[in-house]
């Protein structure tokens, strides 16, 4: 994302990963920066910016238009787009179990604010389970096959926000790629 399409008050990569290695000064920082127009993965350590990982492929815009854009099931396309990120992941040969990690961008603030809705409370930091029973949750609700005791029946609405967010549904496959792939354990949203 170039500093001129980057909305009013958003740090520029740079500027946020030395901002949380300033916070972090202990800790090696990545970035999961995954949006409707990029995807990259930045890592500092000691406050610089060491490496980022760009990963076109994995937008939003080009996840859809690849693996959502045909008539088959929700199932196989779901199928076709963990295998489309996990090619895309797999090369770049990531191990982020040192790293402190943080999600950024317009999604993890929806996510953020989805979570807030359905538990009452705000989650900004999910471990792997967790990412997997969200993408878990939301795969079942897309194919119409959530039951009652997957949820409580009060979140019912919730779930329903969420299949309807296709968006949302992408972000959740391409954290829960980059968690199992990456050795990531936990993942800090940052969302304003």
């Amino acid at each position: 994302m170039s500093e001129s399409s980057r909305p009013p008050g958003q740090l520029s990569t740079a500027a946020l990963l030395q901002n949380l290695q300033a916070a972090h000064p202990q800790a090696q920082v990545a970035v999961l920066d995954f949006s409707s127009d990029h995807a990259e993965i930045s890592l500092a350590h000691k406050g610089v910016p060491v490496h980022t990982e760009h990963f076109p492929e994995l937008s939003g815009v080009q996840l859809l238009a690849s693996c959502f854009a045909d008539s088959s099931s929700r199932a196989a396309q779901l199928e076709h787009a963990i295998e489309v990120v996990e090619d895309a992941i797999m090369p770049a040969s990531l191990d982020l179990r040192q790293f402190m990690v943080f999600a950024t961008g317009d999604l993890a603030e929806e996510l953020s604010h989805w979570l807030g809705e359905a538990q009452g409370m705000e989650q900004q930091s999910l471990n792997r389970d967790m990412i997997d029973d969200l993408f878990t949750l939301y795969a079942a609700a897309s194919q119409g096959a959530v039951s009652l005791k997957m949820v409580n029946t009060s979140s019912l609405e919730n779930i329903h926000k969420l299949v309807n967010n296709q968006n949302l549904g992408i972000y959740l496959l391409l954290l829960r790629e980059c968690l199992h792939h990456m050795h990531i354990e936990h993942i800090h949203l940052l969302a304003p």
